[in-house]
C-alpha cells in the first residue's frame, strides 16, 4: 500500500541555504509537496523572507508564524499545529515529515523512514528521562523544571497519565495524519517544549513511537560528528561526503548550516552532486 507523504519545512534564516535544501528534498522525493513554515523574527529579517516568496524558495505554500522567534524555537510542535489548523488539514497526505532547515537528508523519505510504519509517530532517539539525566536543559533549570511539572500535572489531570516520561530530539520527526488531528484537538499547553511534548502526547493519545534511527542513542559521543543537537557543533561537509561515499553510510546529518558549494560525493555507489544545496 503506497503512502502519501508531505513535507513541512521549518526555517528562520539563510534563505539561500533554505532554497537549496528545499531543492534537494524535491529532487530526492518527486511529487511530494513541500510547505514552508517561517518561524523567525519579524522586522527586516522576516520581511526579507516575505519578499523572497514561496516560489523563489521552491515551496508550495509559505506560512508565517504569528509568534516570536524564541517561542517558535521552543514550541515547534505548536507552530506545526497552527499550520495544520490553518493550512495542512486541507491537504491530502498520510504521513507528514517536519524538516528543519539545518537537517540534511540525503536519501528519499520512503527509504530513510522505512522502519516507521505509516500509523506510528517517528521520533529521533526517544529516551526515558531517567536515562537522559536531570541535567538536560528542558528539565534542569528552575523555570524549565516548573514548566515540566506543569505539563505533567496537565497530563495527569486530563488523561490520568502515570507512564514513563520520555524526551527526544525534535529533528526529523514524522506523524500520521490521525495523530495531527488528535493532537490539535487536545489544544496542548506551551509548558515544556516540543522535545518533551512529542513523546508525551504520543503516549497520551495511544500512538506507537518508532525511532527514526538518525542517532544511535542519546548518550553516544561517536554520533556527535554526524548527528547532534549541541548547537555549536556543525557537521562538516567532508564528513557528509565521506559517509555518502559508503554504500552503507549515514544519510541523515544535523546540523548542516552551510552550502556544499558543489562538492562531489558518492551516494549508494553512484556519483552525485550536492550543488549549492546546503544539503
Amino acid at each position: 500500500m503506497s503512502v502519501t507523504r508531505v513535507v513541512v519545512f521549518r526555517f528562520h534564516r539563510d534563505p539561500l541555504v533554505c532554497r537549496a535544501r528545499i531543492g534537494l528534498v524535491r529532487r530526492l522525493n518527486p511529487g511530494v509537496g513541500v510547505h514552508g513554515v517561517f518561524g523567525g523574527p519579524g522586522g527586516l529579517r522576516g520581511g526579507a523572507f516575505r519578499l523572497t516568496g514561496r516560489r523563489a524558495l521552491g515551496l508550495d505554500t509559505l506560512y508565517m508564524s504569528r509568534h516570536s522567534g524564541s517561542w517558535n524555537w521552543k514550541n515547534g510542535d505548536l507552530v506545526l499545529l497552527d499550520w495544520y489548523r490553518d493550512v495542512g488539514h486541507r491537504l491530502r497526505f498520510d504521513v507528514l515529515h517536519l524538516l528543519d532547515w539545518d537537517l540534511l537528508l540525503a536519501e528519499p523519505l520512503d527509504r530513510l523512514y522505512a522502519k516507521v510504519p505509516a500509523g506510528a509517530v517517528g521520533l529521533t532517539v526517544p529516551t526515558p528521562l531517567s536515562v537522559i539525566g536531570d541535567d538536560w536543559r528542558w528539565i534542569a533549570g528552575d523555570d524549565e523544571a516548573r514548566e515540566w511539572h506543569d505539563l505533567l500535572a496537565f497530563a495527569r489531570a486530563r488523561f490520568g497519565y502515570d507512564g514513563t516520561p520520555y524526551g527526544c530530539l525534535a529533528d526529523g520527526p514524522c506523524f500520521p495524519r490521525a495523530f495531527l488531528d488528535d493532537y490539535a484537538a487536545c489544544d496542548p499547553p506551551d509548558f515544556g517544549n516540543d522535545e518533551l511534548r512529542y513523546p508525551l502526547f504520543a503516549q497520551l493519545l495511544d500512538y506507537p513511537v518508532v525511532d527514526t534511527g538518525f542517532r544511535s542513542a542519546w548518550h553516544c559521543p561517536q554520533d556527535d560528528p554526524y548527528f547532534n543537537d549541541l548547537g555549536d557543533r556543525n557537521v562538516e561537509w567532508e564528513t557528509v561526503a565521506a559517509e555518502l561515499a559508503k554504500p552503507d553510510g549515514r544519510r541523515a546529518f544535523h546540523p548542516v548550516r552551510s552550502s556544499s558549494r558543489g562538492r562531489r560525493a558518492r551516494s549508494g555507489g553512484r556519483s552525485s552532486w550536492i550543488r549549492r544545496s546546503g544539503g
